[in-house]
């Protein structure tokens, strides 16, 4: 089958031709319907006119059932229209920026502790994950897909269920609000689920608001479950906040001061904007290498960065967090820098303070900063 659209007048009027074509690719008769839309008290009455402008001989078989198969696919489209629903959506706003909530949505170990157990996760398009729940004696297997991926803004996935017919969409969608940040969860497609009680509507109305509403809000805003993965550092500097700002936003600036003393930097890239990556090499007095990248999520100049962060000692295991340093503007032109950087679980944070000194390297590179500060003031 084949056609063309002549006219398209939304949501009024539709003109199109359609036919059947031979093995040839030729013509074997050809149809121009004009489908018209008609809206009353929230109904639609559908209406197509269909003339025949071309036809061979072998087509009449073809033709003369056009309109009882016409009739039986407008029932079909009735059935089809009467089991659609609304987009399930729920709404929460949290008191944390969109980058730590971004890192709540997106890594498995902050997953794990407000979503379900998962074995693995990348926010990733085209990234395949599962997981099991159990619901009144039976288990769901669900399996996903990442469709979208939009940094800090969008995460959308396919949501199905092992053995039973439908498929479905789940989208968040993140919206800073000065400090706080909006959650829009939306899911379609549950219609095309099993007729059955374990997928009512309802249960993923209760299913979600419980996960966004109350686990994922306590998960973010309750102080107890972020103390023990976070480290903070903060130091006073007898300079004003501008200037600070481009100490740390300049990268002909940045290696004369990053990291603990005795190391040096090499920096590949420094793009300062959201979405922007942030690559470069630590080097140890030692001899030893760390690798590190960093992806900018939130820059409000001059009173904050923030930007997730990943690296590692060349050839050890990685480790990832998200940075916050915030720059507050004191009296006489004194700015305090304060630095939280959270991680995704307190083993992590742990692991980092002892392989790494991460405390103290902190303290250092602020005070190499502070250093810094007095050769161009």
């Amino acid at each position: 089958m084949g056609g063309e659209f002549r006219e398209i007048i939304a949501p009024e009027r539709l003109v199109f031709t359609c036919g059947a074509l031979d093995e040839q690719g030729k013509l074997l008769f050809e149809f121009l319907h004009a489908v018209t839309f008609g809206e009353r008290k929230g109904k639609t009455k559908l209406t197509i006119h269909s003339r025949v402008t071309m036809t061979t001989a072998e087509a009449n078989q073809y033709i003369g059932g056009f309109e009882t198969g016409m009739t039986l696919s407008l029932e079909r489209l009735a059935a089809h229209l009467a089991q659609k629903t609304e987009p399930l959506v729920v709404e929460q706003v949290f008191c944390a920026p969109v980058a730590l909530v971004w890192q709540a949505i997106t890594t498995k170990a902050e997953m794990s502790r407000w979503f379900f157990e998962l074995e693995e996760f990348k926010p990733e398009p085209g990234f395949e994950f599962q997981f099991a729940v159990e619901h009144k004696g039976f288990n769901y297997v669900h399996r996903c897909k990442v469709t979208e991926v939009r940094l800090n803004q969008i995460l959308a996935f396919t949501w199905r269920y092992e053995g039973h017919a439908g498929d479905s969409l789940v989208t968040f969608e993140l919206h800073g609000e000065g400090d706080n940040t909006r959650l829009r969860l939306t899911h379609t497609g549950l219609e095309t689920f099993p007729k059955l009680a374990a997928f009512a509507r309802e249960n993923f109305m209760t299913g979600w608001t419980q996960l966004v509403g109350s686990s994922l809000k306590e998960f973010l805003e309750n102080s107890g479950d972020t103390a023990d993965r976070e480290i903070v550092i903060s130091r006073e500097f007898a300079a004003p906040r501008e200037l600070v700002w481009e100490a740390m936003t300049n990268p002909k600036h940045v290696v004369n001061w990053w990291g603990p003393r005795g190391f040096s930097m090499t920096i590949e890239t420094m793009d300062v904007r959201v979405g922007g990556a942030w690559k470069h090499v630590m080097h140890g007095p030692d001899g030893a290498e760390y690798p590190n990248h960093s992806v900018f999520q939130e820059i409000l100049k001059p009173e904050r960065i923030i930007f997730s962060h990943g690296g590692k000692r060349k050839g050890g295991p990685g480790v990832s967090f998200v940075s916050t340093w915030s720059f507050e503007k004191l009296a006489a032109g004194k700015t305090k820098v304060t630095i939280r950087m959270v991680f995704p679980s307190a083993a992590n944070r742990d692991f980092v303070v002892k392989e790494f000194g991460a405390i103290e390297g902190g303290k250092q590179t602020l005070e190499r900063l502070g250093e810094f500060l007095t050769t161009v003031l």
